[in-house]
């Protein structure tokens, strides 16, 4: 289910709820407030005074244009801005939720289904429940499945043990060999379970062209990227694309934080 299209409706209904309350209470407010101020002080009286006043006319004539128009749109330009504030906070809301989503995994976010009432008949008796899976448990797979691939490269080619090293107690030749080894264990790793292959088989530094369709997932580009497309420039990275996805079967390890378990040789 679209998430944000769920959400977005309900936002867009309650903040025109939410905007109609003041709307009405600033346009009786208003409403009222000048049918008491033209009850206090009637045109007519102030009509007839300003022709004993030059002043009092002049300043009739420019207030009664004002006085006309307030009466005639009040209320229309008052509700016309509260509906613009709710079209304002919805799509405040809808980017502020849209934004908290693609931030969050989304076993976090899952909508469950409405449950629809069970009958009361009783299960054939070689019927088998499906297991249910909590949404704490799914997140906990999830998390799992970020180091899972940093936890094969650990088991098999030591790779956290290399980079937690502290190689200024070695000579250069000695990192060399100690270097070799991981490479060659993780980079058999990699192609046992991904396969990576080059997106673009030119070697770095040869002239390419981009095309106008170009996916910006697939090709990156840097320097001075200006106009529109087809470009040419010059191949900075090869780029890498996963031909094989193939993961091995996750550890019965259930703390997700947990990459490679310490080892400990019985005597």
């Amino acid at each position: 289910m679209n998430v944000i299209k769920y959400f977005s409706r309900r936002i867009l209904l309650w903040s025109f709820i939410i905007m109609m309350l003041p709307a009405v209470l600033f346009s009786a407010a208003g409403y009222y407030g000048l049918r008491l101020l033209l009850d206090a002080v009637p045109i007519q009286v102030v009509l007839d005074a300003s022709n004993h006043s030059d002043e009092l006319k002049i300043g009739l004539e420019k207030i009664l244009p004002v006085l006309n128009i307030v009466q005639n749109f009040y209320i229309p330009v008052v509700s016309s801005l509260f509906v613009i504030f709710a079209l304002i906070l919805w799509l405040f809301l809808r980017g502020s939720i849209a934004r908290f989503i693609r931030k969050t995994p989304l076993s976090d976010h899952v909508i469950a289904a409405p449950k629809k009432k069970q009958k009361k008949d009783k299960l054939p008796s070689d019927s088998i429940a499906e297991p249910v899976i909590t949404k704490k448990e799914l997140t906990e797979t999830n998390k799992r499945f970020y180091l899972h691939l940093l936890s094969v490269l650990q088991r098999e080619g030591r790779l956290i043990d290399f980079f937690s090293e502290d190689l200024s107690l070695y000579e250069d030749a000695q990192i060399g060999a100690a270097v070799r080894s991981i490479q060659d264990n993780c980079k058999n790793l990699l192609k046992k379970y991904l396969n990576p292959k080059a997106v673009f088989d030119q070697n770095e530094g040869d002239s390419i062209s981009v095309p106008a369709d170009f996916d910006p997932n697939t090709i990156k580009l840097t320097g001075n990227v200006t106009g529109e497309p087809p470009f040419k420039g010059t191949l900075r990275h090869k780029g890498w694309r996963a031909s094989r996805l193939e993961l091995p079967t996750l550890s019965t390890v259930k703390d997700p934080s947990i990459i490679a378990p310490a080892e400990v040789e019985i005597m």
